[in-house]
């Protein structure tokens, strides 16, 4: 019954953020950090027991959400990205990244995978479970409740070294790094968009443009079900 009531709100959910995809699996997923995950290669995930076995709890609240915060719906997290500094990727193909910081959606996928920002870090404790304006730190793992968890080593932990990634908050230029018109139709089916402006924010490629955090039925949570096959993602939008 809890699991039905939580698919109800993670759907819900999806609709708020835009995600059309007819299948969006969170649950079971490595995105899924209840401790009733029964996923065996989830490893992450919080302490047996707690009053937080909610899917969508560790990014989203329905009530007293944290509003300042610009880069996910109703966010329920407030102790992220606290490095006041991000390495960029800096000069690409594509010319040289202008913004010094990535931005809000971008922050979003940062606020778990920096190895710095707490991943157990909730405002809105579901269930009536307490509201901390400021954050608080549910058990985690081994970890007692009241502190941090932060993404351990590998190749999870993005850091906060962004030069060997992907570039993000980068403007996307047609005819730049052979970088397609935006409005050109994607190829094959991907979550959430049928255009490549569709996978842009503010016109800048950021984490989601490549990543639906919500689909965990696709590899590494790739917007394409057959995860870069034939580099087909890449090639989406770089015409090489």
């Amino acid at each position: 019954m809890m699991r039905a009531k939580i698919g109800k709100i993670a759907a819900a959910v999806l609709l708020t953020v835009g995600v059309t995809s007819a299948v969006a699996q969170i649950a079971n997923s490595k995105h899924d950090l209840t401790a009733s995950n029964t996923n065996p290669d989830v490893t992450i995930k919080a302490s047996a027991g707690q009053n937080n076995d909610e899917i969508c709890v560790y990014c989203h609240t329905p009530h007293a959400a944290n509003t300042a915060f610009a880069g996910a719906p109703l966010w329920n997290k407030n102790d992220q990205n606290a490095p006041t500094t991000y390495t960029m990727y800096g000069t690409t193909v594509a010319g040289t990244q202008t913004l010094a910081s990535p931005q809000a959606p971008s922050l979003a996928c940062l606020s778990c995978h920096d190895g710095v920002s707490a991943i157990n870090s909730i405002v809105n404790a579901p269930g009536s479970g307490g509201y901390v304006e400021t954050g608080q730190y549910v058990a985690f793992g081994t970890t007692a409740a009241g502190t941090a968890f932060t993404m351990p080593a590998g190749v999870t932990q993005i850091g906060t070294d962004l030069t060997n990634d992907h570039p993000v908050s980068i403007p996307y230029t047609t005819g730049a790094a052979s970088l397609k018109d935006p409005t050109t139709a994607l190829p094959g089916t991907w979550n959430g968009a049928t255009t490549i402006g569709d996978l842009l924010r503010g016109g800048n490629v950021e984490c989601v443009s490549c990543h639906d955090p919500h689909a965990g039925e696709n590899p590494t949570f790739l917007r394409m079900a057959n995860g870069n096959v034939g580099s087909q993602l890449c090639l989406a939008c770089h015409a090489k």
